[in-house]
């Protein structure tokens, strides 16, 4: 079977039941992050998720009735923006062999308003590529964000490259029907047979929540 980038979002958007995806020429609107622009600003010293930073710490504090430590909300803006490429390489290279470019240029995503994840993304490319292509796109895509996002606490290799081990290997799990999955797994260098999670999200510090069965502070 022939896929279109049109064809692969509507998979995505019928297995990632909290995201849509459409296909787009450029970056739909102004509310909208494009993954490019982000990257750049990083690595010009920038910090461009700052605001998405603080909206979750605001949440957290309302919450939990605390100063939260910083290191959650960095986690989680962290998650968050890996997740974006993972998931659109992960589900789509498990379901069909193949993915939209996942490159930063090719990918943009708006947050949900009160929720803060990326709930919205756009595939701005035409370009549909074989999985081991895809898996290397998100290789160079994740490391150009993980080694410029400075969010005022230092995060070690392991953290920052385990989750998008973490959310790439979720994503080849979420399809109803995979026929790919175990290729994509060995083109993303991940093993299905993995239960507990290699980055840890920091949501324990918070009051009265208890690790999750997953967490990696379990092993």
């Amino acid at each position: 079977m022939t896929y279109t980038p049109s064809r692969l979002a509507d998979i995505l958007a019928e297995s990632v039941t909290w995201m849509t995806v459409r296909t787009a020429d450029s970056v739909p609107g102004p509310e909208w992050v494009s993954c490019a622009d982000l990257i750049a600003e990083q690595r010009a010293g920038g910090d461009p998720t700052y605001d998405w930073r603080t909206a979750a710490a605001a949440d957290y504090a309302r919450d939990y009735a605390i100063d939260p430590p910083v290191q959650v909300a960095a986690m989680f803006t962290l998650m968050w923006y890996v997740q974006v490429p993972a998931l659109v390489a992960g589900v789509s290279a498990a379901a069909t062999g193949v993915s939209p470019e996942v490159s930063p240029g090719a990918l943009a995503f708006r947050r949900h308003p009160t929720a803060h994840y990326p709930a919205e993304v756009a595939l701005l490319s035409k370009e549909v590529v074989p999985l081991t292509t895809a898996a290397e796109q998100l290789r160079a895509h994740t490391t150009a964000f993980l080694n410029s996002y400075r969010p005022a606490v230092k995060f070690g290799s392991l953290q920052r490259f385990g989750a998008v081990d973490d959310e790439v290997r979720a994503a080849i799990r979420l399809p109803d029907e995979a026929p790919y999955t175990d290729q994509a797994a060995a083109a993303f260098g991940v093993s299905l047979e993995e239960k507990l999670r290699t980055s840890c999200c920091y949501f324990y510090v918070l009051p009265n929540v208890n690790a999750c069965t997953t967490c990696p502070r379990f092993r």
